[in-house]
């Protein structure tokens, strides 16, 4: 007898994929996936809610899903937009049978009852040379502008044990030949369980491992990317010298505003250590935001000649969203009007899609 069929789709960042891979994974008992919703007798959406876009991005897939699906299949939303606004959802979003929060493993389980429950085992979304390892949950960080340690909780970091067996088994299942650590925030992995920064530990074991690559992403800026520059300054080929690090802004008084936790003297230091120490062919990602209540055109300006004089390989630039359940929504008014943010950053990218192109054909 075929099995019913099961569709899923998986917005948001990296850590959601991880999320969703081991949802599809659990359901594989009962279910065998399929690309076309219409089919589906369960669709699944792994909603994102950490900024405004994101929010209208998972009402409309939830909505579109809805008017596809079969007469008796089941929709089912799960993650953090579902989480955020659980109860508002219950009563306004009648399109969907079943909300379930971030990590929704054990309901899935007891609700579908399933048998093997094996969190470690996941289901690839990604092309089969890579694959994400999420190191740890939850953030500590009170960053004004961020709402996701109410969404997710507080940081949590999961065993180095564990952590390699999950390895293991994508490296021995599909021959993956590159594994990219995500977290919320990479810099503070094992001071929650091992009472130190344990990053390190746990790439001398990944190390061990049949791989070719291993990439962070996600590294907050905090004296312990020193320790991680080192690391990777004297480490085999395998780790690669890229380093992902949102910066968010480089004016001091916008950095304290958005607490930051650190100045623009130490954020300028640290990247100058980090070009230093790894070279010219290292990798420098990062992120900032335009349009924070506290950028004025000053501040904008600061931000905008730091990039061209510095030169990152990848910058990211994300408009500032006034979020609800935030510091920023509680102390600050959204005084920067759109317009101005949309100018900021298409000035921004135009300048840095010039870096780029310049720097990566060196």
């Amino acid at each position: 007898m075929a099995k019913p069929k099961v569709y899923l789709v998986s917005l948001g960042c990296s850590k959601n994929t991880v999320d969703s891979e081991r949802v599809l994974k659990l359901l594989e008992e009962k279910y065998e996936p399929t690309a076309d919703p219409s089919e589906a007798d369960l669709l699944l959406v792994n909603t994102c809610g950490f900024i405004t876009p994101a929010k209208e991005e998972s009402i409309e897939t939830i909505l579109q899903l809805a008017d596809v699906k079969k007469k008796d299949a089941k929709l089912v939303a799960f993650g953090c937009f579902v989480k955020r606004y659980m109860e508002e959802l219950k009563r306004e979003l009648h399109e969907v049978d079943i909300l379930l929060p971030t990590e929704p493993y054990k309901e899935i389980c007891n609700f579908f009852d399933l048998k093997a429950c094996d969190l470690k085992k996941r289901e690839l979304l990604t092309p089969r040379s890579y694959a994400y390892l999420k190191i740890s949950e939850g953030c500590n960080r009170t960053c004004a502008f961020c709402a996701i340690p109410k969404i997710r909780g507080k940081f949590r970091s999961k065993p180095i044990g564990e952590l390699v067996d999950e390895a293991k088994y994508l490296i021995d299942t599909y021959g993956i030949r590159e594994l990219v650590l995500v977290s919320q925030d990479t810099s503070y992995y094992g001071k929650d369980i091992y009472g130190k920064f344990a990053l390190p530990r746990l790439l001398d074991e990944l190390q061990k491992l049949p791989l070719k690559w291993i990439r962070l992403h996600y590294l907050y800026p905090a004296k312990e990317v020193y320790e991680i520059v080192d690391y990777l300054e004297r480490s085999s080929e395998k780790v690669l010298p890229y380093v992902d690090m949102p910066i968010q802004h480089i004016s001091d008084r916008v950095l304290k505003s958005m607490r930051r936790g650190h100045s623009a003297g130490f954020l300028k230091k640290l990247l100058s250590h980090i070009r230093e120490r790894l070279g010219e062919n290292s990798i420098l990602r990062t992120t900032v935001i335009v349009g924070f209540p506290t950028e004025g055109e000053e501040e904008f300006k600061e931000l905008l000649r730091f990039v061209e004089e510095f030169g990152f390989d990848y910058l990211g630039v994300f408009k500032y969203y006034h979020e609800e359940d935030t510091p920023a929504w509680e102390q600050f008014e959204d005084t920067v009007p759109e317009e101005v943010k949309e100018e900021r950053k298409q000035t921004l990218e135009a300048v840095q899609s010039y870096i780029s192109e310049e720097r990566l054909s060196r």
